[in-house]
């Protein structure tokens, strides 16, 4: 960013948030039956075109944060993109390391225990070559969404709050917003598509935060997962570290039901288990809580940020 950007007096975090929310949330409803429209015409009958609704609303949703970073960047929140936790540096490396073995091992300990406990079968009759196209599915998931939402909500939501709020306040806030958005339903396509179905779609998509046998306890666990992931950014004032723990839980819930397959008999056991999601399961909040309490430990509890853009917040 240049100097004029650096020197503009920063506003209202909660009021650029929230109107940055809005543009997002509004903005990505109303875009998406054009880009529906546009696909229908330019490339009907392909794997594009044959795309849900709902998945137009979500990838409008997603374009339009993406491309909102740099205006959000222009009202001063930010002073400079380095500020967001991209900075590499010498611990970096280890950081992304640490980050990674962390969120693959402790997802690992749930399947491990679905297996032995006859929650869960091992899946071992896929040949090499599936083998090798989820691997690379998987990896690539795992990369894409861990740096898409940690620059998303830690990097952006978290570090804009925090420049204004307390820890406690911006690692709630944050956290919470990032359960929330993975808890859309997926509605039944519309029929027609016209201007305004983005928006009856968005509806129909967060109405499932209504339902608390949806929500529970997944968003605890997620909740859970997002205040860690804040505190990691907090205490090493970057976004590798938390970005290694988003990338290695991403490939557990993309690998789960791909070396897995459940058992009959065990679907009353759901709510301890948890479905194919993995994250809806109380084993999976109480191992992710065990997970948040031993980086708080190893991290050294409440001292000062370590990124030099933090030091003044409360």
């Amino acid at each position: 960013m240049n100097r004029t950007t650096l020197s503009r007096s920063p506003g209202n975090p909660a009021v650029v948030l929230c109107g940055y929310l809005i543009v997002v949330f509004v903005g990505g409803a109303l875009l998406a039956p054009w880009v529906w429209t546009l696909a229908q015409h330019w490339v009907p009958g392909s794997p594009l075109a044959a795309q849900p609704f709902r998945r137009y609303v979500d990838r409008c949703l997603l374009g339009l944060a993406l491309f909102g970073l740099w205006p959000m960047a222009r009202t001063g929140l930010f002073p400079g993109w380095s500020a967001v936790g991209l900075a590499w540096r010498p611990k970096s490396r280890r950081e992304l390391s640490v980050g990674l073995s962390g969120g693959m091992l402790s997802l690992a300990i749930v399947a491990a225990m679905a297996l032995g406990f006859g929650a869960r079968s091992w899946n071992s009759g896929h040949p090499g070559s599936l083998l090798l196209s989820h691997a690379v599915r998987a990896l690539g998931a795992a990369v894409a969404v861990s740096f898409i939402e940690e620059l998303l909500f830690r990097g952006m939501v978290y570090g804009s709050l925090r420049r204004r709020f307390p820890i406690a306040v911006s690692a709630i806030v944050s956290a919470l917003l990032y359960a929330l958005v993975h808890f859309f339903r997926r509605p039944d396509p519309p029929d027609p598509v016209g201007p305004w179905t983005g928006l009856v779609m968005l509806g129909r998509m967060l109405s499932g935060l209504g339902d608390p046998s949806l929500v529970f306890p997944g968003i605890l666990t997620l909740g859970a997962i997002g205040w860690l992931l804040a505190w990691c950014r907090e205490r090493t004032g970057g976004l590798w570290l938390p970005m290694g723990l988003h990338a290695g839980w991403i490939f557990w819930f993309k690998s789960y039901t791909f070396f897995t397959a459940p058992i009959p008999g065990h679907d009353a056991q759901t709510w301890w288990w948890g479905s194919a999601r993995m994250h809806d399961g109380w084993l999976t909040f109480g191992v992710i809580t065990i997970t948040t309490a031993l980086f708080v430990r190893a991290l050294g509890g409440f001292q000062k940020a370590a990124d030099p853009s933090l030091r003044n917040a409360p």
